[in-house]
């Protein structure tokens, strides 16, 4: 043995030494005193065991008490023992062993353990409630002995803490294929799982020959087999039933009879991990399902928001870890050569996203077409009032200047679609063969360089001043008359006009204005019927803000929606279709708001209520479901919002 000043490591060898558990306190202490005379050198630290080694031994061993490791006896009223209970740990491991040789030996219980040896050096478990303890995670050590109580009075089962529970399974199905293998009861209880199960007289039979005539009795057996799981159950009950009715046992009908406890324990516990991993599986398609439905960018905080087709959140499913080992498994692992099919991206607020990577390009076009028109709208009016105050800006005239201010306008009009041209995938999406249908017929870069604002906008400078000098005063255009208005009618440049803001925070503003006068509505009147309209308004508000991004509007994302779902081509049948579904929505809406309580109106009752109505007869034909949902859900959100005092 090493070198150590381990007292517990001194114990397990001196106990091993004489064969016995029991360690006389006093033959232990000569036995330290000389241990540390002989080592010294090499271990100073032993020096407080030469002269009077019980002080500091006491301190180990109260120490060592603690931790359940040994006990002090008393063996005669002048004598005091230690027991080592890694001896009996190691002993039992060694009985663990002979068993997976000879499954005909019966395994450890407390009548293995000697005469007079204390019953606290056992500690009992329902042998369920270890069992499966022990098969989601286990250590293995020597510091514990369980008792595997088990029912009807049966034996309990020693197990050491460095024998895992596997083996005890492994061990228990040894013993069982051991009984069946004999032949009185191989047909025996062949013929009653066949006749128990009429129709499936072959696979049963297979099931059963499959299991006997294995070479080895591993645990793949009960946890590779999730179809058998019934056939487990039949099986292990056969068994029980016939050796419960045994009045005088012998000691290998004790040995089957715990075989089969320990084996019907692990067999639920599989069952139970099989339909929680088809849970999971489940919950996690459903995930990839609506990572890849409209808006198709998530935050985190809104992808553990997300429910199931009965409203039932997925994030308990599966665990807030087991979410993170997802996202972080699809945002790292991809082939050779090509990005990963989830991919992050983050706006200047810091705020991180997560986007399929077949979705990106579609998302863009969208994007685009939503901020054109509001770019557009807000470069313009801005143009017009610069004018108006016979002001010119250089973006009028410079093009780079014009490019630039592109860039700020959507970097403010739409966040997502900034965040995504500068994104460090959008260079190599181009360039990555499973990046989805649009990535050969579309492309962004040119030599490498992101397209000019001007250009991905489809937006023309000269085109744009035009159109801003169009809505002035026709005197505007006189140069004379012009000159002398400038003179006269020219603001001090401090007055001058400042840049307006933006259809969104002035829509936000609307908002908060409408909210206070509910609020105050609400308050002046004690009439039921308008307290419920206010509070149904107030949820339809709280809803938008899941809905709508803070740098949209709602009628902005119903114009974005409608594009999608809507692929008519002529502008009057494209106006009877829009027109024929917001009747629809309209009359369910207004029949689900008779009935539907005041804090009813939730986010999952708004798609739950969507979901109804896009799989009904009505809207059967329109193709893309999933912007149709979005469309449907805003436009309830907007109904429900404006519903009159």
């Amino acid at each position: 043995m090493a070198t150590t000043t381990s007292i517990i490591v001194l114990l397990k060898f001196f106990a091993s030494r004489q064969k016995n558990a029991v360690v006389d306190y006093s033959d232990f202490c000569d036995y330290l005193k000389r241990y540390s005379e002989h080592h010294l050198e090499e271990q100073p630290t032993l020096a407080c065991y030469l002269e009077d080694p019980v002080p500091a031994l006491q301190s180990e061993l109260d120490k060592l008490i603690d931790s359940k490791l040994v006990l002090l006896i008393n063996t005669t009223p002048e004598k005091q023992g230690i027991v080592v209970i890694p001896y009996y740990i190691e002993r039992f491991a060694e009985r663990y062993k002979d068993i997976a040789v000879n499954p005909s030996l019966p395994f450890p219980s407390e009548a293995d353990l000697p005469k007079g040896t204390p019953k606290e050096i056992v500690q009992r478990y329902n042998s369920a409630d270890l069992i499966s303890k022990l098969l989601a995670k286990q250590e293995l050590n020597d510091k514990i002995l369980y008792g595997l109580s088990l029912p009807h009075d049966a034996p309990s089962i020693l197990l050491p803490s460095n024998v895992s529970a596997v083996t005890l399974i492994e061990d228990a199905l040894g013993k069982i294929q051991n009984m069946l293998r004999k032949d009185d009861h191989h047909d025996y209880f062949l013929k009653k799982l066949t006749v128990s199960n009429p129709g499936r007289e072959m696979v049963t039979k297979n099931f059963f020959n499959a299991f006997v005539d294995r070479a080895d009795h591993s645990i793949e057996t009960l946890s590779q087999t999730t179809e058998n799981f019934y056939l487990w159950n039949q099986l292990c009950f056969f068994i029980k039933q016939d050796y419960e009715k045994i009045k005088d046992f012998t000691q290998e009908d004790l040995s089957c009879l715990q075989a089969i406890y320990i084996t019907e324990v692990a067999a639920n516990y599989f069952k139970n991990q099989a339909q929680e991993n088809a849970k999971k599986e489940g919950a996690i398609k459903t995930l990839e399902s609506l990572l890849l439905k409209p808006p198709y960018y998530f935050t985190f905080e809104d992808i553990t928001k997300f429910t199931d087709a009965k409203g039932v959140p997925l994030l308990g499913q599966y665990s807030d870890e087991e979410l993170k080992e997802y996202l972080h498994k699809k945002t790292q692992e991809a082939a050779v050569q090509e990005l990963p099919d989830l991919l992050v991206f983050k706006t200047y607020d810091e705020t991180r996203y997560f986007i399929f990577k077949s979705k990106v390009l579609h998302l863009i076009l969208r994007l685009c077409t939503d901020a054109r028109v509001s770019v557009q709208e807000s470069i313009k009016n801005h143009w017009m009032d610069v004018l108006k105050s016979f002001d010119i800006l250089p973006e009028m005239r410079d093009q780079n200047a014009f490019e630039d201010r592109l860039e700020k306008e959507i970097r403010i009009q739409s966040p997502i679609l900034s965040a995504l041209l500068h994104s460090s995938f959008l260079p190599l999406l181009s360039y990555d063969a499973a990046g989805g249908d649009d990535t050969s017929k579309i492309s962004l870069f040119v030599n490498g360089q992101l397209l000019p604002y001007s250009d991905i906008l489809l937006m023309s400078r000269q085109e744009l001043l035009t159109d801003a000098k169009i809505l002035l005063p026709f005197w505007y255009s006189m140069p004379v008359i012009s000159w002398i208005m400038r003179m006269i009618l020219r603001p001090p440049k401090a007055k001058r006009i400042k840049k307006p803001k933006t259809k969104a925070e002035l829509y936000r503003e609307e908002e908060a204005a409408k909210r206070k006068e509910d609020e105050e509505t609400a308050v002046l009147t004690n009439n039921p019927n308008i307290s419920k309209k206010v509070a149904l308004r107030e949820a339809a508000r709280v809803a938008e803000q899941t809905f709508v991004p803070a740098s949209s509007t709602m009628n902005r994302e119903l114009d974005s929606y409608e594009q999608l779902w809507n692929k008519l081509i002529g502008k009057e049948a494209r106006k009877n279709l829009t027109e024929d579904v917001n009747s629809l929505i309209r009359d369910y809406i207004r029949k689900t708001l008779r009935t539907i309580k005041m804090d009813g109106f939730t986010t999952e009752r708004i798609r739950s209520l969507a979901e109804s109505l896009v799989n009904s007869p009505g809207l059967s034909k329109i193709k893309d479901k999933d912007a149709l949902m979005m469309y449907v859900q805003l436009y309830m959100v907007k109904l429900v919002k404006n519903i009159p005092m």
